[in-house]
């Protein structure tokens, strides 16, 4: 996994409708740490900070909505791991104005827990 990459997968502990989710930092060169977000449809959506619409990646069919609440720290050889198994599927990578949109959002978003806020302004700035 690499910044911008994407992948579907089920939001933890919901339901088993994969969600599309892109990692947000490169991973950690010493942890392999990453911080991912998940996308979500708008109409189900709380965080409405950013929008995506059709065009902003492949994946996308309708208005839909980065819920920063479910933003997490993960080890990016787990997430390798889960799609070598089948637990996940890669998908598209996001162009650099989708990634930016989305990145610029986890700082804007009252719902980004403030671990995950501290994790991607560290990683940003080296």
């Amino acid at each position: 996994m690499q910044c911008g990459d994407t992948f579907l997968m089920p939001a933890p502990g919901g339901p088993v409708t994969p969600h599309l989710w892109i990692v947000v930092t490169q991973p950690d060169a010493q942890t392999n740490l990453c911080a991912i977000v998940s996308v979500t449809t708008l109409r189900n959506s709380k965080d409405q900070t950013i929008i995506l619409r059709v065009g902003d990646h492949p994946f996308i069919r309708h208005d839909s909505a980065i819920f920063y609440g479910d933003a997490m720290i993960v080890d990016a050889r787990r997430l390798d791991a889960e799609i070598a198994a089948g637990l996940a599927l890669g998908r598209e990578t996001c162009s650099q104005a989708t990634l930016k949109l989305v990145q610029d959002g986890v700082l804007a978003s009252p719902f980004t827990r403030m671990k995950v806020v501290r994790f991607c302004r560290d990683q940003w700035s080296r």
